[in-house]
């Protein structure tokens, strides 16, 4: 609760970095491995038809070497399914289209004004949406 409490005290800004609180699917009894399946491409979505939820993979940082242990279905969509180039139709909607970038991204938090310039959308629309009273899939302010 200490972070929820800390974010109240958070007026976001366009600099306001945001990442997907994967904790919130948990605290808000939501199955985040459904919503993660529905972004993999055709391709994968065949071939993780019975991928067990939660199952850890290994993800090696190209820049610095470093291994971390990720989600396996989150690994592919950011490996694979996010270079295909439907995967960010012009039509999602601006919560769904955040998400696949933050994903695309290795969750790596980025700004409004930077998710404006890869969704071609406005930074202040993205601003106002993310930074309301209500927390759409998970995406919150980056406090650390």
């Amino acid at each position: 609760m200490e972070s929820s409490r800390a974010q109240l005290l958070v007026r976001p800004s366009l600099d306001t970095k945001f990442h997907i609180d994967f904790s919130w699917w948990e605290r808000n009894e939501r199955d985040m491995h459904v919503y993660l399946r529905s972004h993999l491409c055709p391709e994968h979505q065949a071939a993780y038809g019975d991928w067990e939820p939660g199952r850890l993979v290994d993800r090696v940082d190209e820049e610095t070497g470093e291994v971390t242990r990720v989600d396996g279905v989150q690994d592919i969509v950011a490996s694979h399914c996010s270079r295909q180039p439907s995967y960010l139709a012009p039509d999602s909607s601006l919560i769904n289209a955040v998400f696949r970038v933050l994903l695309a991204n290795g969750n790596a938090p980025l700004s409004s004004i930077e998710l404006g310039q890869r969704l071609n959308r406005p930074p202040a629309t993205i601003l106002r949406t993310l930074s309301g009273p209500r927390v759409y899939k998970g995406i919150r302010p980056h406090l650390g």
